[in-house]
Formats: structure tokens, sequence, C-alpha cells
């Protein structure tokens, strides 16, 4: 069977058809074209069948940000058919917030130098809210208009789930710190001979049942801080510290820790380090947990805080140790969830707790205006933990400013005035 149609087609058969048809050198070759063309349309008929009918919602759109391809299920996540938005800008029919309520607009992820990926967003869908996970990258066409793909999954069952197994983890450790609490109470009124002496191997009971309180306290401590950071309910304080005094003290306590292990202990605070602002609760606790953990982990040598300048906004606490060491492969994992190193300075058997310590003080850093670190030159050469935390009130993060300026407003009202009017 012979094919004679008339496509775009070489300038060797833009000749009269029937020509074409009658010439048995052009007949094989209209024929292959013929069927290359078919070809061609059952794979785009078939690439367009998966796109329409995939599970995810993809818009694309051109330069101008107007929809130039919908799928089905990008139809029923906006509620409309491709034919009503085809041309329309983006913004129009798709309105993503953060959960804050913040507007995200389409010029926040489409036609970026990267791929872009936003966890979190919400989507009003009929009245009903979604979780929305966005990714967009963009596709060069050198003879086309360059466009930006964007793939949006529905991610509000897993969000549910996750936000009730927070739920149910806040509640579970609420409920079991009160009966810790007063458990840690009545121990330490016995080992203060409250209702009389202990004998020595009551004593030793004792002091094991004290360290065990102690261990689950801390442990549900940790689940909490860490549920309200997933939760986004993490509430901080901010206030202006004397620097000096707050390490001098805290020094002290580790002092006599060190020195029960027969280790060094020092503490240097630069001249020009004098004031932080920061949650002096959060402060303590982090810098209780990194020192906690320096002379647990070191047997021989000793332990320095040292508090020093960054930059001209922000000042640097660092603990360093000669202890144990980090593999410095193992680096990329501490500051995770469950960031136990099996081979190195977190081992399981010797470290306890929950692994969520560093996860807490990179949050709990970050939120403040801070950021945290860590170096090692390996094992057995000891590690170093830091993190940075503002110097100056224009580096309090700005949804923490107003807190902050009630706090600080005797000391800071010249300064902020000057500097940062609010």
């Amino acid at each position: 069977m012979h094919y004679c149609y008339s496509l775009s087609m070489p300038q060797a058969l833009t000749q009269d058809p029937q020509t074409i048809c009658n010439n048995p050198s052009h007949q094989g070759l209209a024929q292959e074209i013929y069927k290359r063309s078919a070809e061609l349309l059952e794979e785009q008929k078939h690439t367009e069948n998966l796109l329409y009918n995939i599970s995810e919602a993809v818009i694309a759109v051109n330069r101008a940000l107007k929809i130039t391809i919908l799928n089905k299920a990008a139809e029923d996540l906006i509620k409309l058919s491709a034919e009503k938005v085809g041309g329309k800008m983006l913004d129009e029919v798709l309105a993503l917030t953060t959960e804050s309520g913040n507007k995200v607009n389409s010029e926040t992820f489409c036609f970026k130098p990267r791929n872009v990926l936003m966890q979190n967003l919400m989507h009003d869908s009929g009245g009903i809210t979604q979780y929305i996970k966005l990714q967009s990258t963009t596709i060069k066409n050198p003879k086309q208009d360059d466009e930006c793909i964007i793939t949006l999954t529905d991610v509000t069952r897993e969000k549910m789930l996750e936000k009730s197994k927070d739920e149910f983890i806040s509640i579970a450790s609420h409920e079991l710190r009160t009966p810790m609490t007063i458990i840690k109470s009545y121990l330490w009124m016995m080992a203060n001979a409250t209702y009389g002496q202990l004998n020595p191997k009551q004593t030793e009971f004792l002091a094991k049942a004290q360290g065990g309180v102690q261990r689950m306290l801390t442990m549900i401590n940790d689940t909490l801080n860490t549920s309200k950071i997933d939760q986004g309910k993490l509430q901080l304080k901010i206030e202006e510290i004397d620097i000096r005094g707050f390490v001098a003290q805290l020094g002290a306590d580790f002092e006599l820790k060190a020195k029960e292990k027969g280790l060094a202990f020092k503490v240097k605070v630069d001249e020009n380090c004098s004031v932080v602002y920061a949650d002096k609760g959060k402060l303590e606790e982090m810098l209780t947990n990194l020192l906690g953990n320096a002379v647990k982990f070191t047997g021989l040598g000793g332990i320095t805080l040292a508090v020093t300048k960054a930059g001209n906004s922000l000042v640097k606490f660092k603990i360093s140790d000669t202890g144990k060491g980090i593999d410095p492969s193992d680096l990329k994992r501490l500051f995770h969830k469950f960031g136990r190193i099996d081979n190195s300075y977190q081992t399981v058997a010797e470290a306890g707790g929950t692994g969520l310590g560093l996860y807490i003080i990179k949050n709990i850093v970050e939120n403040m205006g801070g950021s945290v670190g860590v170096w090692s030159a390996g094992i057995g050469q000891g590690a170093s933990f830091w993190f940075t935390l503002p110097s100056e009130y224009y580096e309090i993060p700005q949804n923490l400013r107003e807190s902050a300026v009630l706090t600080l407003a005797p000391v800071l009202e010249t300064h902020i005035s000057s500097v940062c009017p609010v």
C-alpha cells in the first residue's frame, strides 16, 4: 500500500504527489516518513496519557508564568479543568501559603537556577486545607520558550499522621515527667538523710537510682523539645546576658566534674565579648549538654570553654576536648535526629540518652539567629563543638525582636532607635 500525503516534506519530495507515487525511489521514502510520523504521533499520545494520568499534580508555565500544561491530578487539586485555566497566570488559580499564613508566589519557585523543593505548603481546596510538597525545575528549550515544570504532591495524610504522633509523644512525655520529678524529689530527700542516715550499701543503690531517674528525665525533656521543634512551637525569650558572669557560674560546676575525672578545665573569654542576646535557659541547657559530653568522652587531658567574637555582631561559644574524637567521615551525621556514631564519638553503649541532644542544639541556635559546627582531626584526637549567637540587637531574628524589645527596652532604647527602628 502506498501512502501519499501533504505533510511538510524534504525538498526532494515537493514534486507532484502523483509523480512521487509513481517514482519507485520515492515511494519507499514517503512510506518511511509516514511511518515515522505515525510513530512519533503515537509516542506523543502515549506521553500525554502518562502525564495526564500520573498521580501527582503537574503544571507547566512559560516565562510569563502563564499555564501551558495541566494534568488531571492538577485539575482535581485546583478544582478547574485545563480548558478553563489554559493561558491564565499560575497565581490566579493556585493559592499556596506557608503554615504561618504567608503567601507563596510563583516567582518564589519558578525559573530558578537550581531545582526547588518546598515542604509543608498549604492549599485551600474547596474549603479543605491540604498540605502540599512542591518541586519545580526549569526546562531549557533553545528553539522555543523555556518552561517551568511544577510538581505538587498532596502530603496531607502523612502530615496528619505526623501531627498525631507528635501530639501523642508530647502528651505522653508530659505525663511521664510529673511522676519522675516526684520520684527524683523523694530520692533527693533520702540522699540528704532527711529521714535518717543510710548505710553504705543503701547509699550505693540510691546513687544508681538517682542516676537512672536523671537519665529518664533527660530523655523525656529531649523528646518534648524535639516535639516542640517539629511542631514549630519552640518558645524563646531573648535576654541580654552578661557573658562573663554567666560563663563563670556554669564553669564552676563543670570544673568540679572535670576534677573528679582528673581532667583540666579552662574557661577563656575574650575581652571584647561582653554580652550575648539569647534565651538564658536554653543557652545554659546547650552548654551543659556540650560540656557534659566533653567530660563524658574525655579520659585524659582536659576541656576548654572559649568565648570569642565571630565577626562584628556574633559571639562564638566553643567547647574543645582531648577525648575520643570523631572520624571525619562521621561529622556529617551529627546534629541530625538520633545522630549517634557507632564507631567513634557517641557510641550507643557509652552515650545513653536519645541521640537528640545535638539536633535540639542546632535547632535552638538557628532559631536564635546563630549557627553550629563541629571539627575533629580523627579518632583519639579530641573534638571541638561550637555555636554562634547574636551580640548585637539587629542580629536577633525578626520574629523574636518584639519579645526581645519588651525584655531589653530599658537597656536598648537608644541603640534600637538609632540602629533598628521598630
